[in-house]
């Protein structure tokens, strides 16, 4: 299966699922996040898939929701913007639980940045496997967000609550090499 958004090619019983917008290091948009899911659904049901990858194509790993995307959104009338942040929101879940509890072992290949909601998604795969290029960073506070997308819940198990405040109240970047030592990551590449 290849779409404009997600490619996913099934190769010795293991699917790899590529976001695909190199251009904007993988920012998730909401047709993106439509054809992550039918993704992650379809490989979740395939018998001959025994382990899913998730990476992303470019430099880049996933920058985390598109900013331009939020900029239009904050345009919609007032009495909407509530009900469409949370109708998204509950999508961003549905996307982040189908990795967390996906039948099969997933790993996260990050390549490069993973930030915000991309740093969340690499945390819900069972294993991090980080290239000597990645970096993570819990910027939601920078934008005056929260981490929505499982960060609060995944980051403390991996790393412990004061640290896991640490990153999420600075939201500084940390490199492959601390990601490695601190628990993040689980081995480089």
């Amino acid at each position: 299966m290849s779409t404009s958004t997600i490619q996913v090619t099934i190769e010795s019983q293991v699917a790899t699922i590529a976001l695909n917008r190199p251009e904007k290091r993988n920012a998730i948009t909401n047709e993106m996040r439509a054809e992550l899911i039918a993704a992650l659904e379809s490989v979740s049901r395939d018998r001959d898939v025994r382990a899913v990858v998730l990476t992303g194509n470019g430099k880049g790993f996933c920058a985390g929701g598109d900013v331009s995307g939020m900029a239009q959104r904050m345009e919609a009338p007032a009495g909407e913007v509530a009900f469409n942040g949370w109708s998204r929101q509950q999508i961003v879940h549905h996307t982040v639980n189908l990795l967390y509890s996906m039948p099969k072992p997933t790993i996260a290949a990050v390549n490069g940045a993973a930030a915000g909601l991309g740093a969340d998604m690499a945390l819900s795969c069972d294993f991090i496997l980080a290239s000597h290029e990645a970096s993570f960073t819990w910027s939601y506070i920078k934008r005056g967000l929260i981490p929505d997308g499982g960060g609060m819940y995944f980051l403390p198990r991996r790393v412990g609550l004061a640290r896991a405040k640490e990153l999420i109240f600075s939201g500084r970047k940390v490199d492959a090499k601390e990601a490695l030592e601190i628990g993040i990551a689980d081995r480089l590449s």
